[in-house]
């Protein structure tokens, strides 16, 4: 293809009821934060009707990729048969190690990839790394590559991104809202309610819902049987109404994930933990640094130690002043950068 054709922006993550969506949802807030800067195609492995219609509502064009071929196999057909040199791909997923990131190589694009991880070289032209405490000398990377580290490069859905605040000072919590992402494959959600419900000063309980979630028949029955919490459910909230739900509860119970940081940035009191490996470091810095409070491996947990976690949890923040997670974001910085590699194909 033309060195002069007109450069594209394209995203390429998955997401599904099984793997879950966080990936998705975070090249979504990037690929949001690009918005305007060129034509703008997500690359996805056989998307449902949910995360196309999603994906539609963001003003993205969705193009689906076969799943039969392996991972390597996908790097090559993608740069012989989509790619062009004029492209900027972003990569957000965890078998977009090296070896693929090469293969790509061969169609002369731009790269940027998004990591959490620090597993594996990398060979891209812009590495972003949103979590906390991560420095340029972690990777393996070319010389030529550039990074953008660190909370200020927070990948955020735009209502985060304007309505930053610094935590509060310390008050009584008597209302939580629970988010475990839109799959929750572990079913954590039932487990965190059933327990919240045995903490006498919690009122109100507000539960968060995604199109991949598959338990809502035990919630509601837990909802049913309920006395004196009041339980509300919200399914497939977009950006601006979680905002305003995570300000209008005491608290968020939420895994160190993309959710997190969004209710960090609120300034809002939050309990977290992790229940896979690239949610773990996150949640440790995050406790280290009294800015939420960590119950550890959700996954790991009896009842019995759930609850006293929550609990410990609760009053941590009753009587902590938080720290704040970022006191400046940039995302200004993070789109110049973008723009600068669709400049370089400009004749």
């Amino acid at each position: 293809m033309s060195a002069s054709a007109v450069p594209r922006l394209l995203f390429r993550a998955d997401g599904n009821a099984q793997i879950g969506l966080g990936h998705l949802m975070r090249l979504l807030a990037l690929a949001n934060q690009l918005q305007g800067l060129a034509l703008g195609t997500f690359l996805v492995r056989e998307p449902t009707a949910a995360v196309g219609q999603m994906l539609a509502a963001n003003g993205w064009i969705v193009q689906p990729l076969p799943a039969q071929q392996s991972w390597l196999a996908e790097a090559d057909w993608l740069a012989q048969q989509v790619l062009q040199p004029s492209d900027v791909l972003v990569l957000d997923g965890y078998y977009f190690g090296a070896d693929y990131q090469q293969r790509l190589r061969v169609s002369g694009c731009s790269l940027v990839y998004v990591d959490d991880l620090q597993a594996w070289p990398v060979v891209a032209d812009v590495l972003i790394n949103h979590s906390p405490g991560v420095m340029a000398t972690d990777y393996q990377a070319p010389t030529t590559t550039d990074f953008l580290l660190g909370p200020a490069f927070s990948l955020l859905r735009q209502p985060f991104l304007e309505s930053a605040a610094l935590p509060q000072w310390p008050t009584a919590i008597e209302s939580a809202l629970v988010c475990f992402g839109g799959a929750d494959p572990l079913r954590l959600t039932v487990r965190i309610i059933r327990a919240l419900q045995a903490l006498p000063q919690l009122q109100r309980l507000g539960v968060l819902l995604g199109s991949a979630f598959g338990d809502a028949a035990a919630l509601e029955e837990l909802a049913a049987t309920s006395s004196g919490v009041i339980i509300t459910f919200h399914r497939n909230i977009e950006a601006a109404p979680l905002a305003n739900l995570l300000r209008e509860h005491d608290m968020a119970i939420v895994p160190a994930s993309t959710v997190l940081i969004e209710a960090l940035v609120l300034g809002r009191p939050s309990i977290t933990g992790y229940y896979v490996d690239n949610q773990r470091a996150l949640a440790s810095y995050v406790h280290a640094h009294q800015q939420a409070f960590s119950v550890g491996n959700f996954a790991e947990l009896n009842d019995a130690g759930l609850l006293a976690r929550l609990h410990d949890g609760i009053a941590w923040l009753e009587t902590t002043p938080r720290q704040p997670y970022v006191k400046q974001l940039r995302p200004d910085l993070l789109r110049a950068k973008v723009q600068q590699l669709l400049d370089r194909a400009l004749p």
